[in-house]
């Protein structure tokens, strides 16, 4: 399938640790992203999800996993239910737990056992309830459901999956790629950024994105040329460059930065 090339600057994830809700969108969903994790729990309904370069159709209990930076969104939408749920890792307590949970080097995870269904369920329903409270201890229980959360996901990744430190390296490489401005710039200069060798970083590139190293950056630095030129020509402007500076000057930061909520 082909993805739909546009992105909304306005589509912004406002700056909060932590966010839990039922998915109420029935329009479709402009492609966009953020600089958090986010997490899909689709229980029923149907609809078309687009993540990078890749489309998938929903129609069955399953779970999308984001890791920050990567451009997604939703179309032909039809009586979808679910949770959505944003965090970054400051809402964890033990900031290294992430590291050891491998779930997001996955799209998509299919969910058919019922019984895991209903305790994914019933973990984002708690949650949501804690989301909402008022009560002594919100954050430290936040902090355990999530952890809780991820790790009945993690029970859920398929057999066969890239080892967790092939995705903690690219969710590292990831980041320089952003702080580099996506620059196109050599494979080494991440090597070094990142205290590691070419082969390892090749190696993760190719484990969980089947891209060489060289491809992969390649691909990253295209993605983001290509979302901001969108902006810019849906927005009436001819040139990017001069859509870039015209924002930079009239709310005072770049695109990239503003819809990234930095």
């Amino acid at each position: 399938m082909t993805m739909p090339a546009y992105i909304n600057p306005t589509y912004i994830l406002e700056k909060e640790a932590f966010r839990v809700r039922k998915i109420d969108f029935v329009d479709p969903v402009p492609l966009h992203k953020h600089a958090c994790y986010e997490l899909f729990f689709i229980i029923k309904g149907e609809a078309q999800f687009n993540i990078d370069n890749e489309s998938y159709c929903v129609n069955q209990p399953c779970l999308f996993l984001i890791y920050p930076n990567r451009v997604h969104g939703w179309e032909a939408i039809r009586e979808l239910q679910g949770y959505v749920l944003k965090f970054d890792t400051s809402v964890f307590t033990d900031p290294s737990f992430l590291n050891r949970i491998s779930a997001f080097q996955s799209d998509l995870i299919t969910l058919e056992d019922r019984d895991k269904i209903m305790m994914i369920h019933n973990t984002f329903k708690a949650l949501e309830d804690e989301h909402h409270t008022t009560l002594s201890f919100k954050d430290h229980t936040i902090n355990s459901l999530l952890q809780i959360l991820l790790v009945y996901i993690q029970r859920c990744v398929p057999a066969g999956a890239a080892p967790q430190t092939s995705q903690t390296l690219l969710l590292k490489l990831n980041d320089a790629i952003a702080q580099n401005n996506y620059k196109l710039v050599k494979p080494t200069l991440y090597a070094k950024k990142l205290n590691t060798s070419i082969r390892l970083l090749n190696k993760a590139t190719s484990e969980v994105a089947d891209q060489s190293l060289g491809q992969y950056i390649r691909n990253q630095t295209l993605q983001e040329a290509m979302t901001c030129n969108e902006v810019a020509y849906s927005l009436g402007f001819s040139d990017p460059v001069y859509f870039s500076r015209f924002f930079k000057r009239e709310v005072g930061v770049a695109p990239k930065i503003f819809r990234n909520g930095s």
